[in-house]
């Protein structure tokens, strides 16, 4: 049997590596009084975002997301808009990874959906491509390694 060449594209593959989790990375996100956090805005899709150290993730790549539907009527409606921001993620995040892959800091950020229940499937793959490349863009600068809790300033 003939040994496969490397495929020259890459692979939109969302490993769980990639899969934003902890709590403590999360919650920085959502504190509107740091910052460190960015936000990037396209029709119905906002993109909370900050660099962090990579050894805060517990995992050696690049960026991290997490998904956040919002408070929609149903559980199953929400399940059906937490999909489909992942597979429009997973189908446009090939230009924020080559940016992120070789830093030695990581991107954290929450993809959060703010429309109607309606047309919500239209909305991402319509407006998420366009947040993703607007983020791509951006000038980041590096994260800053976080301290020792032995070498943190007390309040």
């Amino acid at each position: 049997m003939p040994a496969r060449a490397a495929s020259p594209v890459r692979p939109a593959a969302f490993p769980r590596s990639r899969r934003l989790k902890r709590r403590r990375l999360i919650r920085p996100l959502f504190d509107r009084g740091r910052a460190d956090v960015g936000r990037v805005r396209a029709g119905t899709v906002v993109l909370l975002y900050r660099t962090v150290p990579r050894e805060a993730t517990g995992h050696d790549v690049g960026a991290q997301v997490g998904f956040a539907p919002g408070r929609r009527a149903t559980n199953t409606i929400r399940t059906r808009v937490r999909r489909h921001l992942r597979e429009a993620f997973r189908l446009h995040q090939g230009p924020l990874l080559d940016r992120f892959g070789g830093r030695p800091d990581c991107l954290t950020m929450m993809t959060l959906y703010r429309g109607r229940d309606d047309g919500a499937g239209e909305a991402i793959r319509r407006d998420l491509p366009r947040a993703l490349a607007r983020l791509a863009e951006r000038e980041i600068p590096l994260a800053e390694a976080i301290p020792a809790p032995s070498e943190r300033p007390r309040p």
